[in-house]
């Protein structure tokens, strides 16, 4: 029995989403208490505000889209280099096609909310703190997102950013990200976007 490229990629995306819910959620519940008296680079919390906004690729399929969302993101540190991230986008508008992949367009509203997990890899005496992440949790549209697509949908991102060294408690940061949106195969159709994503915005240290 011959196994299509989509089906391995969305058995792939599946065990993604479910690694990153159970991991982010089982270091903050498990790890987070045995290793309060691990040095952090930064601080114990953090809460952070940015927007993110990007474009498609692959418009052959749906067609082009576009994303743009402000977030808030709060994260706590479980240990020098590793931190469980929560979160919340309140308000995602993606501009896409009516009828993919060039017809009349629409502006279609939806919120999200996802965990991951950030990794600070850069040795500690670096200025720039560079990092690596990946996120993942639910999405709700007001109308289908891609238009041939569901209502609700995941919401999965990686990608990676630098902190830039200004400010005591506050730090601003630049990132890419690739989003990619899809029903993970729980609608009666599963297309998907796909964008590029640019990231800028703030981090809060929360004093202890």
């Amino acid at each position: 029995m011959r196994i299509s490229p989509l089906a391995v990629r969305n058995r792939f995306l599946r065990a993604l989403r479910a690694f990153v819910r159970c991991g982010a959620l089982g270091l903050v519940v498990f790890l987070g208490p045995s290793l309060a008296a691990v040095e952090r680079p930064f601080g114990d919390r953090e809460l952070r505000a940015f927007v993110v906004s990007g474009q498609s690729f692959h418009p052959e399929g749906q067609g082009f889209a576009e994303i743009g969302s402000p977030v808030i993101q709060w994260g706590r540190f479980l240990s020098r280099r590793l931190e469980a991230l929560v979160e919340l986008h309140p308000l995602i508008l993606v501009n896409q096609p009516k009828t993919p992949p060039y017809g009349e367009r629409e502006t279609v509203e939806a919120f999200a909310a996802d965990v991951g997990l950030r990794w600070y890899f850069g040795p500690e005496r670096w200025l720039l703190k560079p990092y690596l992440e990946i996120l993942d949790g639910p999405l709700y549209a007001l109308r289908r997102v891609p238009a041939r697509g569901s209502t609700f949908n995941f919401l999965t991102q990686m990608g990676g950013g630098i902190r830039l060294p200004f400010g005591e408690r506050w730090h601003p940061f630049v990132a890419y990200r690739w989003v990619h949106i899809s029903n993970a195969g729980t609608g009666m159709h599963n297309p998907d976007w796909d964008f590029h994503g640019l990231l800028i915005g703030g981090s809060l240290v929360l004093a202890d």
